[in-house]
């Protein structure tokens, strides 16, 4: 029943078949107080439902524990360090995960495979190569569910092609030793540092017009589902116009 409703909470917001979504997400959100017979696969699955025909990707970030002084990503073992949906993804059958370090996007349905290895030609986490790109260019959706708006790690992407002062590490790039089934690769990126500011992402929503976001309920979960073209280059626009936008100075 309540998978049910998951599927139906999430079409209503307008994810169709076709779509092409990356899902930012919360299990205690979406869970509540009085659900507790949900399961983190009900939710992945809930969401393959809802885009049958097309790609979901969720993100299976790794900086936590892929750090510089252990450089190490291991595609199948390394886990997620940003919840129990993403961690639980890495497993499901039928997906692949993308050849970055610190910022891998773990992808199923159309195209999923071709998407994910694109991910290792880039020397930024949320490159012109990564899946949170690939979103904007097919024209795809952003969905925070149950997350705050301020883990939309898209608007990173926006920030590396301006490229702001507060951005990055000032080491440069680091080697992280990549380790696959077959073989070990080694990927140089640069890395994220956000010690200084606090990151304010949910200000994008100021930016976007009533028709390029819907927000509602999946089941306990508050739930945004936003246009991932209009995200990108609003917030692009507005990064040219006032560069510290999307954070504020840690006190």
């Amino acid at each position: 029943m309540r998978y049910q409703q998951l599927v139906k909470d999430l079409s209503q917001l307008g994810i169709k078949k076709s779509d092409i979504i990356v899902v930012h997400s919360s299990f205690n959100a979406i869970r509540g107080k009085n659900n507790s017979q949900i399961t983190p696969l009900d939710v992945i699955k809930a969401l393959q439902c809802t885009v049958s025909e097309g790609t979901l990707m969720i993100p299976t970030l790794s900086y936590e524990s892929v750090r510089p002084e252990e450089p190490i990503f291991n595609l199948n073992e390394t886990p997620a360090c940003i919840g129990i949906i993403p961690e639980t993804m890495r497993h499901v059958p039928n997906t692949f995960r993308s050849l970055h370090p610190t910022h891998s996007v773990t992808i199923w349905g159309k195209d999923a495979e071709k998407i994910a290895q694109q991910h290792q030609y880039d020397f930024s986490p949320v490159g012109a190569n990564s899946p949170f790109r690939e979103v904007k260019r097919r024209q795809g959706k952003i969905v925070m569910l149950g997350a705050p708006l301020a883990r939309n790690t898209s608007l990173h992407g926006v920030e590396e092609m301006i490229q702001p002062d507060y951005l990055f590490r000032k080491h440069g790039t680091f080697r992280y030793d990549v380790i696959l089934p077959d073989k070990t690769i080694t990927i140089d990126s640069l890395r994220h540092d956000f010690s200084q500011h606090t990151q304010r992402y949910d200000r994008v929503l100021d930016l976007l017009s009533p028709d390029e976001y819907q927000y509602g309920k999946v089941i306990d979960a508050d739930c945004y589902v936003m246009e991932a073209e209009a995200v990108w280059e609003k917030a692009l626009a507005k990064l040219k116009e006032d560069i510290y936008y999307f954070v504020d100075k840690k006190e």
